[in-house]
């Protein structure tokens, strides 16, 4: 008579074998993450050109290989003690694994990369690493391009202090009673202290329309050339003759002499906000070639940076794939090794 054992065993799905698992991933990755910061540590070389040689590569097969073996562990423990549907219920520890650790920030699946790796891209970017801040500028959208404008163009500036001409108090009144624009006795420092305040509000527009930087830096230029033209034209002597006679009481003898005088202190004042006004402009179009530079720069980081989130991206997606097989597989192998079902197959 042949003897037949027959033993059901009922499917189900066995929480307490999936988190039993979990908690295998999350210990097996602590404890290879430990030996992957030693690694990475070791192959560090402050004192050397290239600092970091090669620890960022061997981080990430490290990462890989943690990661794997500890999800392969985990599954194997869920499928030995549920003792049924082990790819299921391997599969489910690494659903469950990878969710908590996006909810809860446990380095579960990937240890070694926030341990190891931290540590290399902290001594990486003592070296002047971009990598880090390659979205700073960039990535920011508007806000971004006006720091970076501001940043440029913010150290900007013009000396608006002027010497007093040391008119007579009588010649003084008679310029500002002839309203004339250019024989006002603040016209200069009017001239500078306007090209102040223009210079400082195109630096503000830049943070309301970064993208129409180029108009906006051309248009300040624009302006402080009009305004040095109108400085470099000078006085007329006849208008200045003019408003002494009509305002003063002065002879023509001394209105003559008043006059020369006042054109005399007013070129050289004017020889003073002229230059004044050109060393501007040579800032300003140093920052502006300054900015395009440092925009082009911006835009092929974003670019670099774009393409590297790529494929990071890409691999991470076969990398977290593999670990779903790896760990499936490993709850099936857990299962077939289940006292129980040794039984079943004697």
């Amino acid at each position: 008579m042949e003897l037949q054992k027959e033993l059901t065993l009922t499917r189900r799905v066995s929480w307490g074998s999936i988190i039993a698992g979990i908690f295998t991933v999350m210990a097996i990755s602590l404890l290879l993450s430990t030996l992957g910061t030693s690694l990475g540590m070791a192959m560090l070389s402050p004192k050397s050109d290239d600092m970091v040689n090669g620890a960022d590569t061997a981080v990430i097969v490290w990462t890989l290989v943690a990661l794997l073996v500890s999800l392969a562990c985990g599954g194997f423990i869920t499928g030995r003690l549920a003792g049924v549907d082990g790819a299921i219920h391997g599969f489910l520890v690494w659903a469950t694994s990878l969710i908590a650790a996006a909810v809860l920030g446990f380095a579960a699946l990937g240890g070694v990369l926030n341990v190891a790796g931290s540590a290399v891209s902290s001594v990486a970017s003592a070296t002047g690493s971009v990598v880090s801040g390659v979205g700073s500028a960039a990535g920011q959208g508007a806000k971004g391009a006006f720091n970076l404008g501001e940043k440029v163009f913010g150290q900007l500036g013009i000396d608006t202090h002027l010497q007093d001409e040391n008119l007579d108090q009588q010649v003084a009144e008679a310029l500002r009673k002839s309203n004339i624009d250019t024989l006002q006795p603040d016209y200069l420092r009017g001239q500078l202290e306007g090209a102040g305040k223009e210079t400082a509000t195109a630096i503000k527009d830049l943070a309301v329309n970064p993208e129409n930087s180029d108009a906006i830096i051309d248009g300040l230029v624009a302006k402080l050339k009009a305004r040095s033209e109108a400085i470099g034209q000078g006085v007329d002597k006849a208008q200045l003759k003019q408003a002494l006679a009509q305002n003063t009481s002065l002879t023509p003898e001394e209105a003559d002499k008043a006059v020369e005088n006042i054109i005399a202190a007013r070129d050289k004042t004017a020889q003073v906000v002229t230059q004044r006004l050109n060393e501007l402009q040579a800032n300003i179009e140093q920052a502006k070639q300054r900015y395009a530079q440092l925009k082009q720069e911006a835009k092929e980081k974003a670019d670099a940076a774009a393409k590297a989130v790529a494929k990071i991206s890409l691999w991470s997606f076969f990398g977290l794939l593999l670990g779903a097989i790896v760990t499936s597989l490993s709850g099936l192998w857990g299962v077939n090794t289940h006292p129980e079902v040794k039984r079943l197959r004697a």
